[in-house]
């Protein structure tokens, strides 16, 4: 199987939280991964993970709702979740946005007065990777 786009989810000791972590290098021959990018959400406490589980790898796809995204081509697969075949005006939503909103100060400058009201998100992509 291809993980060169694969995406380990790995659950804190509690399971109230997840890390997630792409994939830096993967050893065929001792079937060791080497975690690259993130590990930084719920950063807290200790170090042990749980039980993990993966995406984004297209052997893999075996569950309706799974889907494979292919970076390098743009192709999107999904394993349908409805029953029978896809509709043919099936409309899949890809988000691209990486930031929904920022609100930024500093120790100095902090901001406030600040409320949110009536605010719905959908549709959004990882903002945490």
């Amino acid at each position: 199987a291809d993980v060169s786009q694969l995406m380990f989810n790995v659950w804190r000791p509690a399971r109230w939280a997840n890390w997630m972590f792409e994939v830096d290098q993967y050893n065929h021959s001792s079937n060791n991964f080497t975690f690259g990018k993130g590990g930084n959400q719920g950063a807290r406490g200790s170090n042990s993970g749980g039980d993990f589980f993966v995406e984004n790898v297209f052997e893999e796809l075996d569950s309706p709702g799974e889907f494979f995204y292919n970076r390098s081509t743009g192709d999107l697969y999904l394993f349908y979740n409805g029953t029978g075949a896809p509709p043919a005006s099936l409309d899949v939503v890809v988000p691209q946005t990486k930031v929904l909103f920022n609100v930024s100060g500093t120790q100095w400058n902090p901001v406030h007065n600040v409320t949110f009201d009536g605010l719905t998100f959908r549709a959004t992509r990882y903002t945490y990777m």
